[in-house]
């Protein structure tokens, strides 16, 4: 009986510490939750609380941030405004989920990064066509002062113009290049030489005496690390030569005269204008470069080959600007970065390349809008111009992360200099004609690795074939992507007609009618753009199909 009493008051024992972990769990959870929502504020009625979330919980990011929230709440102090900023950041894994929950509920953050498709941003988002003519005024006293806020912008915020609805939810906060991080003691041991590579062919070299290297000396050496598992580093590579051998189809251009549309490109090879091999070109050089991967390399993720490469045990990686500053910080010996090697003429593909591509206006992402739910509308909107003006957005993207701005005449030093833009060229960029779609991409990619491991005698064949094996898979895709856009189409086309009825309706003031005159000038940007997609989907799925007869020919 003893025995029993005793397991009885240790479970009892055992059950009350229970609830009372579980009552300060509950207890410490609504005070975040308050804490996090602004509710510690009941003291101070009169100030009012915005909350910035994102998940960029990169270095350098909340840091900058912390010091940027502390300046304006400064300043709106200065000002006669009392106002507090939480910064909320979500690890990008759930972000989707949450941004979802806080949009749905009602109560969300007032300035948030966005994700999502079109039709999310126009249900839950304020449009912002209204005041991005109008001057930033946190820009008064630097080189942007005259400048309209989207002026400001270094692609005059292209990227942030929403083409299914003609409208802008959101700015961009950064830019990005893609660079080769370099581990230099390892480059200068196995090359004898700190002369880093310039060229394809030289780049190449170098991978050859990295791996000898390592067998000497009984080391697991891998030349160019990757991002395998997610297949970043292939689509960076295979984008980049393509765009190295192909930039000059973009002379060719297609019903609208603007850039390379594949319809065109597949009429000109089902026509005989065209050669498929200079398409397959960059098939075949990807496929010697990635023999200097590691083996198993679709397995390897990000974490992992940052991981091998602080070790010491990988001579290159491939990766956006964005990780420069821990790739620089946490490695254990020097590392210097360099651009993407060029293909010259010292490569047996060197005499079809056009060498270099701009990265002018490319590359600007994060993009941060205010939901239509915020309660601080205009104190959103005037944070959003805070952190997009030309001192602060320095201070956080350049400063603290080591990023690139989205703004224009932004001046860059030391670390950072490696990192800018390439511009002194006229070559631009093609979009790689086989990536058709979400399948077609993924389809291309898997091809692409395929091909690395098996490393055929002919890769571009077997890429071609392989492409041609999964056609009506594509067509489908296709067919249904443009349903898709001409119902947008129709929807941008019945706005059109409204704005234009608009300005005859009622008693309407200059201001908005020419904030109409705006909106209508931007919806019909947009039409252009969904015509001119809906027309090349068609052409592309009309093509797609003859090249059966095409390859059939023995072609």
């Amino acid at each position: 009986m003893s025995k029993i009493d005793d397991e009885v008051t240790f479970g009892s024992k055992f059950q009350k510490v229970g609830v009372w972990l579980a009552v300060a769990f509950f207890i410490l959870s609504v005070i975040m939750v308050i804490r996090n929502h602004g509710g510690m504020t009941v003291f101070s009625p009169d100030t009012k609380v915005l909350t910035f979330a994102h998940w960029q919980l990169e270095d350098g990011f909340r840091e900058g941030f912390e010091e940027a929230i502390k300046i304006y709440e400064k300043e709106k102090e200065r000002q006669g405004v009392k106002v507090r900023v939480r910064q909320v950041a979500v690890p990008v894994r759930g972000y989707s989920q949450w941004f979802l929950t806080q949009l749905i509920g009602g109560e969300p953050a007032d300035v948030l990064e966005l994700t999502g498709n079109s039709d999310i941003h126009n249900q839950y988002f304020t449009p912002l066509s209204p005041f991005i003519g109008e001057k930033n005024p946190w820009n008064k006293g630097t080189p942007l002062e005259n400048y309209s806020w989207r002026e400001s912008f270094s692609d005059d915020m292209l990227a942030a113009l929403d083409l299914s609805y003609s409208e802008f939810f959101g700015v961009c906060l950064f830019a990005s290049t893609t660079r080769v991080y370099v581990n230099v003691d390892l480059y200068k041991k196995a090359v004898g030489t700190d002369k880093l590579p310039e060229t394809v062919t030289q780049w190449l070299d170098t991978c050859e005496k990295m791996r000898e290297y390592g067998l000497r000396h009984n080391r697991p050496i891998i030349p160019i690390g990757v991002r395998g598992f997610d297949k970043g580093t292939l689509g960076q590579l295979f984008s980049n030569y393509t765009s190295q051998l192909c930039s000059g189809l973009s002379d060719t251009g297609n019903d609208f005269g603007y850039g390379v549309a594949q319809g065109t490109l597949f009429r000109q090879i089902n026509d005989g204008e065209l050669d498929k091999e200079v398409l397959l070109r960059p098939v075949e050089l990807v496929t010697e470069i990635g023999q200097y991967f590691a083996d198993g390399f679709p397995a390897i993720d990000l974490e992992q080959t940052k991981y091998l490469f602080f070790s010491g045990n990988v001579g290159y990686f491939l990766d956006g600007s964005w990780n420069a500053y821990s790739m620089v910080n946490n490695s254990p010996f020097p590392v210097k970065i360099i651009n993407i090697p060029v293909l010259a003429k010292d490569h047996p593909l060197g005499k079809y390349s056009y060498g270099r591509i701009t990265e002018l206006g490319s590359g600007i992402s994060g993009k941060f809008g205010i939901p239509k739910k915020t309660k601080h509308f205009d104190l959103a909107l005037d944070f959003l111009r805070f952190i997009t003006s030309y001192k602060i957005n320095q201070l956080t993207m350049v400063e603290h992360c080591k990023w690139l701005s989205s703004l224009k005449k932004v001046k860059y030093t030391g670390l950072m200099e490696a990192l800018e833009p390439i511009t002194n060229t006229p070559n631009t960029a093609v979009a790689t004609p086989f990536n058709t779609g979400v399948y077609g991409t993924r389809k291309t990619l898997q091809r692409l690795e395929n091909i690395i491991i098996a490393n055929p005698p002919n890769p571009k064949e077997a890429f071609w074939n392989d492409f041609l094996s999964v056609r009506n898979f594509l067509i489908d895709e296709i067919n249904e992507n443009n349903l898709g856009v001409m119902r947008t189409l129709w929807s941008m086309d019945g706005t059109r007609s409204a704005l234009a009825f608009s300005e005859w309706t009622g008693d309407v003031s200059p201001a908005d009618i020419q904030l109409s005159r705006m909106r209508g000038a931007i919806n019909l940007e947009g039409i252009v753009s969904r015509y001119r997609a809906a027309k090349n989907n068609e052409t592309l799925v009309h093509e797609l199909g003859r090249l059966k007869e095409y390859n059939e020919n023995g072609n």
